[in-house]
């Protein structure tokens, strides 16, 4: 289990406090909040980049620390090691020492694990493929990822949104930080960040605060109204 109890995070003159975030294995969490409310603050600090002010953040009873805890930044260039796949792979294990390891067939496992588009296809999303690949390679369980649909076409949102499931079955950890409602609505918790703190809440409040545009739900419900959706469906 991934958790932080009594946390206080500064990053500038931002504050955001954290009572209480727990996610377990083979669960995906969505964090929700507005443009500036600590989204990305938070997932810092589950990644062991940002050290808290106060309370503690930690992973099966350990501290939260890399490889344990893997981040993908809302750019996903920002931390793409090689030009390909398997030189990420590569470079990442000789960054970890496992020269013990074959990259290519750690490739080909993280590739089956993840179902990925070939890798000629010049996808638009090859570079959160590609440092998928290399978050992978180091073993990590749990996954913390900064709006990873974002400013991506409907395709290459499902490949992640399948790719996330997939990685949920096989009992990883998967925290996204989003304000994509159909990644949202996947998830089996949510947290939500607002006037300086984090704390869990529903989807159907996300929807009905706006945080989420209930808008963009319609499809993956099949036309239903919204008002039916929110009967109660997506409650936790």
């Amino acid at each position: 289990m991934l958790e932080a109890v009594a946390v206080s995070l500064r990053r500038g003159g931002f504050r955001l406090e954290v009572p209480r975030f727990r996610a377990t294995p083979g669960e995906l969490v969505a964090v929700v909040g507005r443009n500036g409310s600590g989204k990305s603050t938070f997932l810092l600090a589950l990644a062991g980049i940002l050290h808290p002010a106060a309370g503690e953040i930690r992973l099966a009873r350990g501290p939260c620390l890399p490889p344990e805890v893997a981040f993908l930044p809302a750019r996903a260039e920002d931390i793409v090691l090689g030009a390909r796949r398997l030189l990420e792979v590569s470079v990442t294990l000789g960054l970890q020492g496992q020269t013990d390891l074959e990259p290519e067939a750690v490739l080909r496992r993280i590739e089956g694990l993840l179902d990925l588009p070939r890798e000629d296809l010049e996808d638009a999303a090859e570079p959160v493929y590609r440092a998928l690949c290399g978050l992978l390679a180091t073993g990590a369980r749990c996954l913390v990822l900064d709006e990873p649909t974002a400013s991506l076409g409907p395709r290459a949102q499902a490949v992640l949104r399948r790719t996330f499931m997939r990685l949920r079955g096989q009992g990883h950890i998967v925290i996204v930080a989003t304000h994509d409602p159909e990644l949202a609505r996947l998830a089996d918790r949510w947290y939500r960040t607002e006037r300086g703190e984090l704390l869990e809440d529903s989807l159907d409040a996300a929807i009905t605060d706006h945080v989420l545009k209930a808008p963009a739900l319609w499809p993956a419900f099949g036309g239903q109204p919204v008002d039916d959706v929110l009967r109660g469906i997506w409650t936790t």
